[in-house]
């Protein structure tokens, strides 16, 4: 019987001579070790992760996320309660300023952005006609009844006559103001004044809408009275023109130089002087426009808000603050020579008419005005009263609202 030392050598030596297989599982088995391993660290861990350490450290994670969420969500909230705040407030001083939201509907808008482009349109033309007019302005001179030379090249004013006889009295002897830019003075001195009034009045695009569109309506009449008659020029600076190369240009054609100088003169008047443009005047109808605006919404019961309550002579004051600059301005008028005061005149029976007319109509709706009826809808003054009412704050009465 053969020794086990013997069986295994000889046993060892047949699988050496003699294999069964050329497979190795020295590294599978190293790979299954290794996998083993791995397993049993995670294992371990996750064992470690949900002990009574483990857990004490995921609860205080989850509690610092917690605690971020909880923020991030506070923070978002506060946010939105302050946009809600800031927008409550910003709509709310709107509302106290004469705006609301009704005012950006399509029916508003639509109106009050016919009667601006109607009033550029007339602006422009007005100003084309003036420009025209300054072309054809004829170079006369005035004879006397047997025929004679008088020097004179405007036509007889007795407005003119009456600031000579006066002014002469006064300051010795005087024929005209010859500071020419006076007018525009106070022109310039109204008009801010009414703008400003503008801005501040609760009922701004009400009286924006129907004060352009006014002035459009006059601007077509009066480019319609500068074009048709040409008269001699008042002004001492037109007549000049005749004599120096400043009137060179009456002798060029007139078309298509004139739209492109009526477009620059429109741009920047303070540039560029117009001539002929005497029936009706042009300055005299922007300080009326003025007069009427501060006869007609700078009264308290269109002007009816806390501070006018508080301070009712403030209205008094702009009233005949307006008054007296638009009197001031049409003796410059006069007294400069830049119309006749015929033009003055004509200018202060037409705009007064046409303004009563308008505002009267607007109380007393006809058919046959088709186009201010679009203007004055239902719809459109439901929107200027409700604005109006906030802008007065509720609890205080005013006479248009017992008229409404």
């Amino acid at each position: 019987m053969e020794s086990w030392t013997d069986y295994f050598t000889s046993h060892f030596y047949a699988m050496k001579m003699r294999p069964v297989s050329a497979f190795d599982p020295s590294g599978f088995l190293i790979i299954i070790s290794a996998f083993l391993l791995s397993v049993g660290v995670m294992a371990a861990s996750a064992r470690a992760l949900v002990s009574r350490r483990g857990l004490l450290l995921r609860s205080r994670v989850e509690k610092n996320l917690q605690d971020m969420s909880d923020y991030v969500s506070d923070q978002r909230n506060k946010v939105g309660e302050n946009l809600q705040y800031f927008k409550g407030r910003a709509i709310d001083h709107s509302g106290r300023q004469g705006f609301i939201a009704e005012m950006l509907s399509y029916a508003y808008l639509s109106r009050l952005a016919f009667s601006l482009s109607i009033f550029a349109v007339a602006s422009y033309l007005n100003t084309l006609a003036a420009v025209i007019a300054g072309w054809r302005t004829p170079n006369v001179v005035i004879l006397n009844l047997v025929k004679e030379s008088t020097d004179a090249k405007t036509l007889p004013d007795l407005g003119h006559d009456l600031f000579k006889f006066v002014m002469t009295k006064i300051y010795g002897q005087t024929t005209y103001i010859e500071w020419f830019d006076l007018p525009d003075e106070f022109l310039a001195a109204v008009g801010m004044t009414t703008t400003l009034i503008l801005i501040l009045h609760p009922r701004r695009l009400l009286i924006l809408r129907r004060f352009c569109f006014i002035f459009a309506i006059i601007n077509l009449m009066r480019a319609c009275c500068v074009a048709v008659t040409s008269l001699p020029d008042a002004s001492p600076m037109c007549i000049s023109q005749f004599d120096t190369e400043r009137g060179d240009y009456k002798s060029m054609p007139i078309f298509p130089k004139a739209f492109f100088r009526a477009w620059k003169v429109l741009i920047r008047p303070s540039q560029h002087i117009t001539c002929g443009d005497m029936i009706f005047s042009g300055h005299a109808v922007f300080l009326m426009l003025c007069v009427m605006f501060a006869r007609t919404y700078c009264v308290r019961s269109e002007l009816n808000t806390p501070f006018t309550r508080r301070f009712p002579y403030v209205l008094w004051m702009i009233r005949y603050y307006i008054y007296a600059g638009s009197a001031f301005g049409v003796f410059a008028i006069v007294g400069t020579r830049l119309h006749y005061t015929l033009d003055v005149l004509i200018a202060i029976y037409i705009t007064a008419q046409v303004w009563f007319t308008y505002h009267w109509l607007t109380t007393h709706p006809q058919e046959s005005f088709a186009l201010l009826n679009w203007l004055e809808h239902e719809e459109v003054h439901f929107i200027d009263h409700n604005a109006y009412r906030k802008a007065r704050r509720s609890g205080s009465s005013s006479i248009s609202d017992k008229t409404e």
